[in-house]
């Protein structure tokens, strides 16, 4: 019975996190960084001002708590989208379509994480430069077996990944900066076009012919 009551209270010391966090996600997308105070997002999250102090000690570590969520959002949908997809240019799409939607969904707090805190908070860039580790890891894994099947011609892939990632990742800051592409979505297709043949891939294998 013991523990089950732990279990149960452990259920829903999680669930009230979740909640802060969807409540920290609205608020500083709609007030940026230094106008978000601890307060404002307790009232949204419906919880008194102290129980956030309980899980987060100040309005540093709540913010780099929602990064940590929204960056692990971002690769379980592209783990999920890959997953789906049959093979290796497959994969490389959805990766890009994936990290597009997701992003796509939450214009104004990629803004707060990307350009407002993201250079002068050294938490957050580091964040943002694992989350690019991780997805170089990723790309270059695929472009390696690309190569080892025959796909592709043979090129470094490190180098290939990290173009990849990076060519991305600058369409989104010029999205997030000037407002163009006006929406992510638009810019999906040539940028994955760009990408796989930048590549190597034909234009049969990136149209699926």
């Amino acid at each position: 019975m013991a523990y089950r009551r732990t279990d149960k209270v452990g259920k829903k010391l999680e669930a009230k996190m979740q909640a802060i966090l969807q409540a920290a996600q609205e608020v500083f997308a709609e007030h940026g960084y230094h106008g978000t105070s601890i307060k404002e997002v307790a009232r949204k999250a419906g919880v008194a001002t102290g129980t956030i102090y309980l899980y987060l000690r100040n309005k540093e570590a709540l913010f780099t708590a929602l990064v940590d969520e929204v960056y692990d959002t971002v690769l379980s949908k592209i783990a999920a989208k890959r997953k789906a997809a049959g093979d290796i240019q497959g994969k490389l799409q959805a990766s890009m379509e994936a990290a597009i939607e997701t992003l796509g969904k939450h214009r104004e707090l990629a803004k707060v994480v990307l350009i407002q805190t993201g250079a002068s908070n050294p938490a957050v860039g580091e964040q943002l430069a694992d989350l690019l580790g991780r997805l170089v890891q990723l790309v270059e894994a695929d472009i390696r077996e690309a190569v080892e099947t025959g796909q592709i011609p043979p090129q470094d892939s490190r180098v290939a990944a990290t173009a990849f990632v990076g060519t991305f990742y600058h369409v989104v800051l010029s999205w997030l900066r000037d407002g163009y592409p006006a929406t992510l979505e638009e810019a999906a297709g040539p940028l994955v076009e760009y990408n796989l043949r930048g590549l190597g891939f034909t234009k049969d294998q990136v149209h699926g012919k």
